[in-house]
């Protein structure tokens, strides 16, 4: 009990980093805000650009496994902040390196993988779980800030799971209980709204002669963004779907007809719009009957 206590007690944690990457580094910086000791980080290569950048940003040593293993047994807390596929095999060496201990918490960042994948943490005795932060992480530049006013998701141990809350908030972040089963939806949900807006703003920029690329359709999407976050789904929807207008969206795919993969990506998002525009009531049930079918199609309507 004494040391379930502890953990709830930032300013008097010790923590380890393993995986000095960006979420390493943004959780360092976070969990340094609130009060807790850093105590090392560790990967297989020290003197990386990465392993350089934690440094910088942390103020913390980065160290090999063999040289971390004891400082990390005297931690109260360890992150693994590696990617998903290196996860089950961390635990293992950190068990085989001794640095788990009995009563320690073991923690991993992962959005598709439950909490069990630490389960040879958990065998050496540790209390184990996973955090995820619903964010985007592209570079170690804005640390703790990364963290601040987000989503994070818990899930694990018990006593895991309080002491994260506990974090989140004190970091300006929203913790929720997600359940181990919804793990591989919920990351898939976020790969959307994330990864495939990249992709998505990459096959736009392609398609049109824009003066500056890209970053000339940004101000349309944050537009688009702030529509949804001050009037939600569906009452931000525009464009020729939610209006009704079938004679543009059959200009659309017939000028699509030259970029197939684009063409793809346009009609399997056509027709998730369709059932939005008839809950904004902008079209009704027979008009997205019509629609769906038409999009439907083998050759979308042409």
């Amino acid at each position: 009990m004494a040391a379930y206590k502890q953990t709830m007690k930032p300013e008097s944690l010790a923590m380890a980093i393993v995986g000095p990457g960006r979420v390493g580094t943004a959780v360092a910086c976070a969990c340094q805000e609130m009060g807790a000791d850093i105590l090392c980080a560790f990967r297989k290569d020290e003197g990386s650009r990465r392993a350089f950048a934690f440094r910088q940003r942390t103020g913390v040593s980065v160290l090999d496994w063999r040289d971390a293993a004891p400082v990390a047994r005297a931690a109260d807390v360890i992150w693994i902040t590696v990617p998903d596929r290196e996860i089950v095999s961390v635990a293992a060496q950190l068990c085989e390196f001794d640095a788990i201990r009995p009563g320690q918490i073991v923690i991993h960042t992962s959005g598709a993988l439950a909490s069990t994948a630490l389960a040879a943490a958990a065998d050496c005795g540790a209390r184990v779980g996973s955090v995820h932060p619903l964010q985007t992480f592209a570079d170690h530049g804005d640390g703790a800030k990364a963290l601040s006013g987000i989503a994070i998701a818990v899930e694990g141990h018990p006593d895991v799971v309080q002491a994260a809350f506990a974090w989140a908030r004190r970091w300006g972040s929203q913790p929720f209980v997600l359940a181990a089963e919804d793990k591989v939806a919920y990351h898939a949900a976020a790969a959307l709204a994330s990864n495939a807006l990249v992709a998505l703003l990459a096959t736009a920029s392609r398609l049109a002669p824009l003066p500056d690329g890209v970053r000339s359709l940004l101000p349309l999407v944050r537009g688009t963004i702030d529509n949804v976050q001050r009037l939600g789904i569906p009452e931000a929807l525009t464009g020729p779907i939610e209006r009704g207008d079938v004679a543009t969206v059959a200009k659309h795919l017939e000028v699509l007809m030259g970029h197939p993969e684009a063409r793809a990506v346009y009609l399997a998002l056509a027709r998730a719009t369709v059932p939005i525009a008839e809950a904004k009531g902008s079209i009704g049930a027979a008009q997205a009957d019509e629609f769906m079918q038409w999009l439907g199609s083998e050759t979308g309507g042409d």
